[in-house]
């Protein structure tokens, strides 16, 4: 199995282990629903190969995801703070200071 750049084993899809634990497949990160979710890689566009591959990503039903108020993609605030936790828990787990983060991601959200 392909390994990312730390070495932690990838999925067939490119998937490592997300970081931000406390969720499953069948629970929404955001609202705590059991339902049916969606894969969202927090570090989106040019990024989102880095979030796949580094666990930087959480399961979110359809509304937390796409379609409500509150989503992620329609909701700036809730996207950027998803961000901001996803920064601090990347540092804390690669052991990385903040300018090794804006280097991998072009900007620090904290």
């Amino acid at each position: 199995m392909p390994r990312n750049e730390m070495g932690m084993q990838l999925d067939r899809n490119g998937y490592c282990g997300s970081l931000l634990f406390g969720h499953d497949a069948h629970w929404c990160y955001l609202c705590g629903r059991h339902c049916r979710t969606e894969r969202h890689e927090i570090f989106g566009g040019a990024n989102r190969q880095k979030s796949k591959e580094l666990g930087l990503w959480v399961h979110l039903c359809e509304e937390c995801h796409r379609t409500g108020d509150r989503a992620v993609h329609r909701n700036g605030e809730v996207s950027r703070s998803l961000k901001q936790k996803a920064q601090a828990i990347a540092q804390e787990f690669y052991h990385w200071p903040v300018e090794v983060f804006r280097a991998k991601f072009g900007k620090s959200y904290l």
